[in-house]
């Protein structure tokens, strides 16, 4: 299963149906609270999580996934420059980042 949170909603949908024309199941989500009231996500799944949301921040969301028992891959999503993303994510340094504009191949790198 992949996971896409992502605020944007053309970013979110577009990601969506690139995965599923490939014939990859994917759910998104607009915010990181809905996210972790509706996904169960598996040591086996990947979470694609956009590091600017509305709400729990991106970095905030990636910490409480990176802590479950059986935590999945986790890939940010930013649009923001190299330095502003490596000072919002020190904790969590080992978390890949895919930069915007996406690149399909990006992400199919981590699927």
């Amino acid at each position: 299963m992949i996971y896409i949170v992502e605020d944007d909603v053309s970013v979110r949908d577009a990601i969506a149906e690139m995965f599923e024309s490939l014939d990859l199941t994917c759910t998104a989500f607009a915010d990181g609270e809905s996210f972790l009231s509706d996904a169960s996500p598996r040591v086996d799944d990947t979470v694609f999580v956009d590091l600017h949301l509305p709400g729990l921040a991106g970095s905030d969301l990636i910490e409480k996934v990176a802590a479950l028992d059986e935590a999945p891959q986790i890939v940010a999503i930013s649009g923001q420059p190299l330095w502003k993303i490596t000072r919002e994510l020190p904790k969590i340094s080992s978390i890949p980042v895919v930069r915007k504009p996406l690149k399909e191949q990006d992400l199919l790198d981590y699927v």
